[in-house]
């Protein structure tokens, strides 16, 4: 997509152009009061209100259809109508819709959250007092998933992308030593014992773990070779 600012200016032209499709498209979703909709549950409804196929292929051409076409959720708080809207992975867009006169604005995910969140408890989403925490991303330099067939493969890829951070230069692994010794439950080392304590230890330790580990059968039990 363009800038938001151009993608919201679009985006209205397109529902001023289409207003009687788009009016009734927008009663439907907010004609069952408070509710969430998913991608099958919106392409429905639009379904309805254009029963013409070449009219609704008309009318989802371009821009529109492409928002609607990936748009992951509608939280619906009459008469607004909020869009989580993902064109690719890892990137979204928040748009808030008045189904009265099809204004269109863009919201932050704090915003969409709220309205969602009005959805299931109007009385703590509007708590000042609420407890709010942001799980954003800490490091911007961490590479984001681009391609749609790497959903759900997260943890290969941070897996790929820690091994390639710290192999080589021995230094690099030092973080990954620290974390593993503070490991523990009441008290036991759960990962490494205070033996190793370099990295060069942990390096070698790994690779006597592994020659021995291989060579057990797949359905030892782990009590058996705990001690070792």
């Amino acid at each position: 997509m363009a800038s938001n600012i151009t993608v919201v200016d679009s985006l209205s032209d397109a529902l001023r152009q289409n207003r009687y499709y788009m009016k009734r498209c927008f009663s439907g979703f907010v004609g069952m009061g408070r509710r969430l909709m998913k991608p099958h549950q919106i392409m429905e409804e639009i379904d309805k209100a254009i029963e013409d196929k070449r009219e609704r292929a008309r009318v989802l051409e371009g821009l529109l259809g492409q928002v609607f076409s990936s748009t992951q959720e509608a939280a619906i708080n009459p008469p607004y109508v909020a869009l989580a809207v993902r064109q690719s992975p890892g990137f979204w867009e928040f748009f808030k819709v008045n189904a009265n006169g099809l204004e269109m604005d863009l919201i932050t995910a704090k915003d969409y959250l709220k309205l969602k969140e009005i959805v299931y408890d109007e009385n703590w989403a509007m708590d000042k007092n609420a407890l709010e925490i942001d799980f954003g991303a800490c490091d911007f330099s961490t590479p984001r998933l681009t391609l749609s067939s790497s959903i759900g493969n997260g943890v290969d890829f941070m897996s790929k992308l820690i091994t390639s951070r710290i192999s080589g230069d021995l230094e690099r692994a030092k973080p990954l030593l620290e974390y593993l010794l503070t490991l523990d439950h009441h008290g036991e080392n759960l990962m490494i014992n205070e033996n190793i304590n370099t990295v060069s230890k942990l390096q070698a330790g790994l690779i006597v773990a592994d020659v021995y580990v291989s060579a057990l059968p797949k359905n030892t039990p782990y009590q058996n070779f705990e001690q070792k």
